[in-house]
């Protein structure tokens, strides 16, 4: 099917939201596409429902909860479209949101490889989530111009060092090819690590602010100060860091990082959130478990790596260290982590 395109909707026990989302969806699609509800064992109706209200939709059930990113590997390997769009079930997607990201990922075939949509909060929908991101060298990315008003963002589209998997388009060959999300992140900086990874290969990431969707922030995970996802951030972002860089860069980041997170550790010790400083704790202990693993992961992407750490820095694709730390510590303080 040339150029068809699978929209893969993520869903676990997110019944409240599928009618807004699969309504804006279903409004955009062309004959060779086809919507899928991929469910993450949801127990709260989702799938009777979408079965009963919007029969065009396909519906991918796995019986257990599998995370963000092994569940959309598996629905991958089960669509046959050529290209794979992943888009949460907590959004309103906006007019000529698909039409603006099929164009983006066609206009440069074997090049732009990945594209993502602006990201703006469903409530104040003059409010940006996500306008693009870049990548840290103590791991994990950076939503640019968070809660910034969305007149003074970026109108034109311009390479990314990641995007949103909120929104993202990308070619299922290269999806494939790069090995998917990694399923050990289950949830959280798994979009960023597939766009780093992604680049490493020689392939492109692009921002397509015309592409524009409402989201719901936190409504599946609940607050960011949640013990979960202080334990995934921590964990991903270590994993992220010692796959992708250069050996100097990955210790220079880990020495970093740990310097990082003994301050933060700290703060909220000190303020009496000693739940939260569990998580973090958690977080280290999962990675220095699963650290050969995650080595031998690294021996992979380092092989088969095309460009610099330098390239990424100098196109500003990437932060440096100082740039990276300051963001991350003026976001954690934002949401009270």
């Amino acid at each position: 099917m040339p150029n068809s395109i699978a929209v893969l909707i993520l869903n676990y026990n997110g019944k409240v939201h599928l009618g807004v989302c699969l309504s804006s969806v279903l409004d955009q699609i062309e004959p060779n596409d086809e919507v899928y509800l991929v469910d993450n064992g949801s127990i709260d109706g989702s799938v009777q429902y979408v079965e009963e209200q919007y029969p065009e939709v396909k519906v991918i059930k796995f019986e257990t909860n599998l995370g963000f990113a092994l569940a959309y590997n598996k629905a991958v390997a089960l669509v046959p479209q050529e290209i794979v769009l992943f888009l949460n079930n907590d959004v309103e997607v906006d007019r000529d949101w698909l039409l603006q990201l099929r164009m983006a990922l066609q206009r440069s075939p074997g090049g732009i490889a990945i594209c993502g949509s602006k990201i703006l909060l469903y409530d104040n929908r003059h409010i940006v989530n996500h306008a693009g991101g870049v990548l840290t060298v103590i791991g994990g990315g950076i939503d640019l111009d968070f809660m910034k008003n969305d007149e003074e963002t970026a109108r034109e589209a311009q390479f990314a060092g990641c995007v949103s998997g909120a929104s993202m388009i990308v070619s299922r060959q290269v999806f494939l090819a790069l090995g998917g999300f990694d399923p050990d992140f289950f949830a959280y900086f798994e979009d960023v690590d597939l766009c780093w990874r992604a680049w490493l290969a020689g392939y492109m990431v692009q921002f397509i602010p015309s592409s524009r969707v409402y989201h719901k922030l936190s409504s599946t995970m609940g607050p960011h100060l949640t013990p979960e996802r202080i334990f995934l951030g921590q964990k991903n972002r270590l994993q992220a860091m010692v796959k992708n860089l250069e050996l100097w860069n990955a210790l220079v980041g880990l020495f970093a990082s740990g310097i990082y997170t003994t301050i933060r550790l700290t703060r909220l010790l000190c303020v009496g959130k000693h739940t939260a400083a569990l998580a973090i704790l958690r977080g280290d202990w999962w990675f220095l478990l699963h650290l050969r693993s995650i080595i031998t992961k690294r021996a992979q992407i380092q092989q088969g790596r095309k460009i610099s750490d330098d390239f990424l820095l100098e196109r500003g694709l990437m932060v440096r260290l100082v740039h990276g730390v300051k963001e991350f510590a003026r976001l954690n303080r934002l949401r009270g982590a």
